[in-house]
């Protein structure tokens, strides 16, 4: 029997212990979702929000791209998506669909990635199902969930970027190893070449790693003489094309030259550079913690025990090179860190974290099988399916109690009474505008729940914040205090 056979009758025919662990594990799927969407009806808007609302409805479509190039960032894409997302309709109704499309997005995007990977030799509720898991383990090792999903100028960037670059990878790895016809091959180069653009144009973190991972592509293509090195060549053109209208935008210069001067406590060049290494180490060492990411790990080795051996191993001996492969993705994780420290001399905000820990993921299991084998070879037997159900089972576990999960479930109420607090507010804003009032007092949230907020006014109404509100309501000056105050 060969070891494609073996591995394709693991999973056509699991015992009736996997069967259950397989049922119980779309359950769990489902449900964390279904948790994490129906939070998404207790969504607001906050800080930035409003300035890009404003704009989209002051400039219109046109005028606010112009806007935001010449006087904030060369982030093409997020400033496209999020003016068009603001034009739909009512600012507040659309603002909630948002997560719902990002995390369902997420998903799919997951999930056809490891259609590309498997092949034809999975079907297709495993695959949704294992896309699904994936997906789990992404919410569970975000920094923070509320700037992934829910609020716009943290998700659209950045999220939006996750899942372009997830499913550009899937339709690389379609290209070198199953479109076969000319007109697949032009297809995936036609939705790929949007991607690459698309994907540089969200964030610098997304740009780097576009720009990286293409790169690599066409050298190696290129090298190896293959036939698709036409095809890599012509991504690499489109990603230093959109990575250069990003880059030169005179909005940059603009938005960095204002970093000295807001009010953020950073530290000296010099403890910036001492600090770097211990805090990318610290930070991998957190997502190493997750027991999910070592069991879920621990099954594809196991699944894919044989398989992998016609991979990594010639002549019965284990093939070294494939150790750069590991190489290359923990240098990635600190390349792109350093862009933190080299620009702000202070680490990634949350939100672009959830890049890192994106490359972190899908690096994290070709490493795990690549050391696996390296280090366990034949000295060790890991072909026993029977290994299988107990590590899945602490996946299950894991995967429904994490900290991110159990502050998504208790966020229920809170975001119940946050999505209350901020309707309240909203309608006493419009109250008192409508009254002729330019100078505004509201009251502050009552814990806010983790899951959905990311940012609320200032007592100050010189603060950021606060002057985006300002400009949405065209108002003279808002502010947290007491409404009656004066």
């Amino acid at each position: 029997m060969t070891s494609t056979s073996r591995f394709q009758q693991w999973i056509d025919n699991p015992d009736r212990a996997e069967k259950n662990l397989i049922a119980a594990l779309a359950v769990a799927v489902v449900a964390v979702l279904a948790l994490f969407i129906a939070l998404s009806a207790f969504n607001y808007p906050a800080a930035d929000d409003y300035c890009f609302a404003a704009k989209a409805r002051d400039l219109g479509f046109l005028g606010a791209q112009q806007y935001w190039y010449h006087n904030w960032a060369g982030r093409y894409t997020f400033n496209a998506t999020s003016t068009a997302l603001f034009l739909l309709g009512d600012f507040f109704q659309v603002y909630r669909w948002a997560p719902v499309v990002l995390l369902i997005a997420t998903w799919l995007s997951f999930s056809f990635l490891t259609a590309r990977i498997a092949g034809s030799r999975l079907s297709t509720p495993f695959v949704l199902l294992l896309g699904g898991i994936w997906t789990l383990l992404f919410i569970a090792g975000v920094p923070d969930p509320a700037q992934t999903f829910y609020w716009m100028p943290g998700s659209f960037p950045y999220q939006m970027a996750n899942v372009f670059l997830t499913f550009l990878l899937g339709l690389l790895i379609w290209r070198e190893t199953a479109a076969a016809s000319k007109l697949q091959r032009r297809l995936i180069f036609a939705v790929s070449s949007l991607l690459v653009a698309a994907t540089i144009g969200t964030n610098e973190v997304s740009l780097l790693l576009t720009v990286t991972i293409v790169g690599c592509g066409a050298f190696h293509a290129i090298r190896t003489r293959r036939d698709s090195r036409v095809f890599w060549v012509g991504l690499l053109v489109i990603a230093i094309g959109g990575a250069l209208v990003s880059v030169l935008a005179p909005g940059n210069q603009q938005r960095y030259a204002g970093i000295e001067h807001d009010p953020l406590l950073r530290p000296a060049p010099w403890l910036a550079v001492v600090l770097y290494l211990p805090w990318v180490a610290l930070r991998i060492l957190y997502w190493l913690s997750s027991l999910g990411l070592w069991a879920s790990a621990f099954v594809l080795l196991v699944a894919t025990f044989h398989a992998a051996k016609e991979w990594l191993y010639i002549g019965g001996r284990f093939r070294k090179s494939f150790l750069l492969l590991l190489a290359i993705w923990i240098g990635l994780i600190f390349a792109l860190d350093a862009l933190g420290f080299l620009i702000n001399r202070y680490p990634l905000p949350e939100r672009a974290e959830s890049v890192v820990y994106l490359l972190f993921l899908l690096g994290w299991y070709p490493s795990f099988v690549i050391l696996g084998h390296y280090l366990a070879g034949d000295r060790i037997w890991l072909g026993d399916r029977r290994l299988v159900a107990p590590a899945a089972a602490l996946l299950l576990v894991n995967l429904l109690g994490t900290p991110n999960v159990f502050e998504a479930y208790k966020d229920v109420y809170r975001g119940y009474r946050y999505a209350r607090e901020m309707r309240e507010r909203a309608d006493a804003i419009q109250a008192a505008t409508s009254r002729g009032e330019t100078d505004i007092a509201v009251a502050s949230l009552s814990r806010p729940p983790r899951t959905l907020f990311a940012t609320d006014l200032e007592t100050d109404p010189g603060n950021h914040r606060n002057q985006c509100l300002r400009q949405y309501y065209r108002l003279r000056s808002i502010r947290l205090g007491s409404p009656a105050g004066p």
